[in-house]
């Protein structure tokens, strides 16, 4: 075996470091190759499988600026890689990791950088990161459940919008020419249907621009504190929908205060990381309400039992046992792993309500369909007859 085959790199190592490289006087395609890779997301796995060699590393006594070099060169994604690499710069120097975490909040939660100061503080960094990977891991799960749980209908009703278009530009115009030089009509429901694909192909830019204002207009209101607060509200309100949502996001509080308590956060610290970290305003504006009634000295599961709308009296009960025994850690672990099931139930009854309402929507589409197609060929036997 050839020995410059054995001393080729297999790792790519990068050497730029945020805030201290600078791509200006770099050439015009290496600096749109830089504007590209900054601009590219981090995904939960990359974090997730980050968080855990480290801890695997910090544990085996490998000194966190080491591990973090060692880090940079296996991330497969360019920007997380020069990430890292820039938070081994800034350890070297004698900042703590959790502070230079801090520089990247679009990557790295302030839960996340939460636990990790915690760790620093008490000399149980790599345990600490072990939970934090599992607990990344873990959320991340639940978001894909709850998405692969929207992927069936959509792409049916994505299916059913092309083979429909094919059918009224293509075939049913056909069928019409064939009409026209008999000198008869088309069906009814054929003729509507003809007409209605018709206007469509007509006006599509007209429908697509309504369509697109519609979209940006809803965005813009959405972008709003209350547009944002209406959304959710509706949300947690729909049936079956509202009990999903409900679930996953106090799984995901649930999750946050039994790592952040674990970790050794005030309890007062960590309801307020875990109320920033809640994507449903509601949820948020009530833990921050929580929390100020905590530092009053009120007990958790008081407040909860105001809010039976967000919070079950599962939670409740338990959080009262976690506080008056001083457990509040593990019951809330305990919490978390109940309630992933109960995510997980909660959207097999969803899919099990919105498949057959599908499934509904889309024969009626079909016999309309079917309907407009079979009526020419009936009419056109009548008329030979």
């Amino acid at each position: 075996m050839s020995d410059d085959l054995l001393k080729r790199q297999s790792e790519i190592e990068t050497a730029v470091v945020y805030g201290v490289y600078d791509s200006s006087s770099q050439p015009f395609s290496v600096r749109m190759h830089d504007f590209f890779v900054d601009r590219r997301g981090v995904s939960v796995q990359d974090k997730s499988y980050f968080y855990h060699l480290l801890a695997v590393m910090v544990d085996a006594g490998i000194p966190i600026m080491k591990a973090l070099k060692v880090l940079s060169k296996k991330s497969s994604n360019e920007r997380f890689s020069r990430i890292i690499n820039t938070l081994a710069y800034d350890v070297e120097r004698g900042k703590k990791l959790s502070e230079s975490m801090t520089k990247f909040p679009e990557i790295f939660k302030e839960s996340e950088v939460g636990v990790v100061k915690s760790g620093e503080t008490i000399g149980s960094l790599g345990d600490l990161l072990f939970k934090l990977a599992y607990q990344t891991e873990r959320s991340h799960n639940l978001l894909m459940k709850v998405r692969g749980a929207l992927v069936y209908p959509i792409t049916v009703l994505l299916a059913l919008m092309v083979s429909g278009a094919i059918v009224v530009t293509t075939v049913i115009p056909k069928l019409r020419e064939f009409f026209v030089n008999l000198n008869s009509d088309l069906p009814p429901l054929t003729y509507f249907v003809l007409n209605f694909g018709n206007f469509v192909y007509s006006f599509f830019w007209l429908i697509l621009a309504l369509i697109i204002f519609v979209i940006l207009s809803g965005s813009f209101y959405l972008s709003t504190e209350n547009g944002k607060r209406k959304f959710d509200i509706t949300v947690l309100s729909i049936y079956k929908l509202g009990d999903v949502v409900r679930k996953v996001n106090v799984a995901n509080f649930v999750q946050l205060l039994a790592i952040l308590v674990t970790a050794g956060v005030s309890i007062n610290e960590a309801i307020r990381i875990t109320g920033g970290a809640m994507n449903n305003r509601l949820y948020r504006e009530f833990l921050d309400e929580l929390r100020l009634h905590v530092e009053k000295g009120e007990k958790i599961a008081d407040k909860l039992a105001e809010a039976p709308f967000l919070f079950p009296e599962t939670v409740i009960s338990m959080v009262s046992v976690g506080e008056n025994t001083g457990a509040l850690g593990s019951i809330a672990e305990k919490l978390a792993k109940h309630y992933e099931r109960e995510v997980e139930q909660a959207l097999e009854n969803f899919t099990t309500i919105l498949e057959p309402i599908v499934i509904v929507f889309v024969g009626l589409a079909v016999a309309v369909l079917a309907l407009a197609l079979l009526g020419p060929i009936f009419a056109l036997s009548s008329v030979v007859s």
